[in-house]
């Protein structure tokens, strides 16, 4: 059956997400879709098409405010990993902008947040297989983001382009660009004011904190720094 679906029913298309969810999980599926359906009016404002697709046992919680504006070019889903079924969120403050370019994938207990009049862009899947957060990890914005097309954040990431607390004579934000086909490795800090070019690697538990230039390097370290040049990495 498996075999089947795969060869007549097109991947990442509405038909072949029903009819796997309900081959294979056919009661948690069918609340899933109902989940779906409720998450896409939320953040649509429309019950189809069937913009947020969230995975069998899984849940997101979505808040957003009347005015956010919202833009869903592709699939947001919501996907299991490692046998968790905590809830993600997504809120969206007055006046803010949430973007999305391409299918997007989260897992569970990811968290993003786009605070009043502040804006973030997710580039989705491109040209590799899959682009996305992979579980427990936490997105936070109070003015500027931005995440490039076919990138991989992996689990316990906390990206934000804020201290979040006032600081004499220090401003408390600074846009983040994150460039296409970034690989962000676990336990990475991304703060105020990053900038990670195309191509690039983010080593585990690094903290980015500042300007990078270089395509294609190894960045890794607290605070980071280039470890090696011209790396070439994929999905």
């Amino acid at each position: 059956m498996k075999d089947f679906l795969r060869r007549h029913l097109k991947a990442g298309s509405l038909a072949r997400w029903l009819a796997v969810g309900f081959y294979w999980h056919p009661w948690l599926f069918i609340f899933a879709v109902i989940k779906s359906v409720i998450a896409t009016k939320k953040l649509t404002g429309r019950y189809y098409p069937v913009k947020v697709r969230i995975g069998a046992g899984q849940s997101l919680k979505v808040s957003v405010e009347n005015d956010a504006s919202i833009k869903i070019d592709g699939i947001f889903s919501v996907d299991a990993w490692g046998g968790s079924c905590a809830s993600s969120s997504i809120v969206c403050g007055t006046g803010s902008a949430f973007i999305t370019m391409g299918d997007f994938q989260i897992g569970p207990n990811v968290h993003i947040s786009v605070s009043d009049g502040a804006k973030l862009s997710l580039g989705g899947k491109k040209y590799s297989s899959g682009s996305g957060v992979t579980c427990d990890s936490r997105i936070m914005v109070e003015r500027s983001l931005d995440i490039g097309y076919d990138c991989i954040i992996a689990w316990n990431v906390y990206i934000t382009d804020s201290d979040w607390h006032n600081i004499s004579g220090v401003d408390r934000c600074s846009p983040v660009l994150i460039g296409d086909h970034v690989w962000i490795s676990h336990g990475v800090s991304i703060l105020k004011g990053a900038v990670i070019p195309s191509g690039c690697i983010v080593g585990a538990k690094s903290l980015v904190a500042n300007v990078f230039e270089a395509e294609k390097s190894l960045i890794a370290g607290v605070p980071a720094k280039v470890i090696k040049a011209q790396m070439e990495w994929s999905r």
